[in-house]
């Protein structure tokens, strides 16, 4: 099943059609058309220009993910999406990620006491592990406002990260989304059955902590908090809002499906960027001490690390724009064709499922050149390089939401660890490229291990 969905079928497939057919072509999933597309000035066009003609991101897993998480952004569209969007927007603004700071900062101090531990120990250790227990700490200290110490042997063995980690553990490898891949007429058949991509029961115990979480808050338990949670519980409607107060908020079932969404593709996503991020660092010593003399550099100015402090790094930007090139947690994006339009002289009809391979465009070697090296400096100037060719975060009114909270959840976490300690890879860790395989998202193939070495503590000068 791995081998089936793994990032190389999926780029050999997109490598041949492209070579025989061109830049569109037609396939099928199931009995479903689908028109793929590689030409990026027309992806740009449905993107943006034509987007209130493809206003929806799929046709496909929009109604099995269970009853609430059926209610998020991913699954919706049309005014609700319009309005859930707009609800959501400013819990993401850079004035509220910088507020979130504190949240990741005290989550990463946990992993460098792991850290800490591990070295000290000289024990090997799995990246996979490390991160997905950070990203985990991270998403459920703000989506769900509860400290669950994720990274300390008794905050692992809690109840919710278990049913956490066995909601989204299989993800589109599941028998029902596998299923529903080959034949997408069935999804409908799932849904009367009940059936669901995640366990039911993991989900509804997540429901009903999120709800009393939740309920918490609204009889003001405990302090505010600047986290997301609060900012989305602020976006709450009443049951009894008019239909005007309702077009600028959310529903309390809205609320909680979007809690629920952030802790699968908020936690996922981010720890294989850090993952793989790592994995890339320990086998290109050079780049990885060249990231080292920036990040000590402007510790040695100004003596922290915050948003506006990492954002000014500009190596360690291109380390994790490449990480994200090579590495891309999806295989597709999708839009789904609303009325007939006519994109670039070609006719798509209403319904028509289209489908842009970025996981292939990011290796595209007509684009890229090595495109599977780790060469970080090709990221150097990015108005040179083409969005619709690298979309880590999707592009257009529909791309992540929480670019900006990603973005600096890895590089502040990078940063601190960094500063302290280098990776080496082991004698079984697996050489560059990692195989990816698909699960929630693509995801290395295998957990491996890496090796931590404490770094000496040398002048900047020195280092220059």
């Amino acid at each position: 099943m791995t081998e089936l969905f793994g990032q190389d079928a999926y780029y050999e497939r997109f490598s041949r059609a492209k070579k025989k057919h061109g830049p569109v072509y037609g396939s099928y999933m199931g009995l479903e058309p689908v028109i793929i597309i590689h030409d990026t000035e027309m992806i740009r066009q449905i993107y943006i220009k034509e987007f209130q003609h493809f206003p929806d991101r799929q046709k496909m897993f929009t109604r099995l993910n269970g009853k609430d998480i059926n209610e998020g952004l991913l699954s919706s569209s049309g005014n609700q999406w319009k309005r859930t969007r707009s609800a959501l927007s400013p819990a993401f603004s850079v004035s509220k990620v910088k507020l979130m700071r504190a949240i990741v900062d005290g989550c990463v101090e946990q992993t460098l006491l792991v850290l800490d531990d591990i070295c000290r120990e000289n024990r090997q250790f799995s990246a996979k592990k490390l991160y997905s227990n950070l990203a985990l700490d991270v998403i459920v200290s703000t989506a769900l406002g509860t400290k669950v110490n994720m990274q300390t042997s008794c905050g692992e063995n809690t109840r919710l990260t278990k049913e956490i980690r066995n909601a989204f553990a299989k993800g589109f490898s599941s028998p029902v989304a596998v299923i529903c891949m080959f034949i997408p007429s069935s999804e409908w058949v799932f849904e009367k059955l009940g059936c669901t991509l995640f366990p039911a029961r993991s989900l509804q115990y997540i429901r009903d902590f999120t709800d009393a979480v939740i309920e918490d808050r609204a009889h003001g338990k405990g302090e505010r908090c600047s986290d997301l949670l609060q900012l989305m519980f602020d976006a709450e409607v009443p049951e009894n809002a008019t239909a005007e107060e309702f077009k600028k908020g959310l529903s309390r079932k809205e609320l909680i499906g979007n809690a629920m969404l952030m802790l699968g593709a908020g936690s996922e996503n981010v720890s294989i960027a850090m993952t793989t991020m790592s994995h890339c660092l320990a086998f290109h010593p050079v780049i990885q001490e060249k990231l080292q003399h920036e990040i000590d550099t402007m510790f040695r100015d100004k003596g922290y690390f915050d948003y506006d402090v990492v954002k000014q790094l500009k190596y360690l930007d291109m380390c994790v724009n490449e990480t994200m090139r090579l590495y891309p947690v999806v295989i597709v994006n999708s839009r789904v064709c609303r009325s007939d339009t006519v994109v670039n002289g070609l006719r798509i009809p209403k319904g028509t499922l289209v489908e842009f391979p970025v996981n292939y465009m990011a290796h595209d070697p007509d684009y890229w050149k090595d495109p599977w090296e780790y060469i970080p400096e090709r990221m150097r100037d990015m108005s040179e390089i083409d969005p619709m060719m690298f979309q880590p975060f999707g592009a257009g009114p529909r791309n992540c939401i929480g670019m900006k909270f990603a973005e600096m959840e890895i590089k502040m976490t990078m940063c601190h660890i960094l500063h302290k300690y280098s990776f080496e890879p082991c004698k079984d860790t697996p050489k560059p490229p990692l195989e990816m395989t698909l699960k929630l998202a693509l995801t290395p193939k295998e957990d491996f291990m890496l090796r931590l070495v404490k770094r000496k503590r040398m002048s900047v000068d020195k280092l220059a």
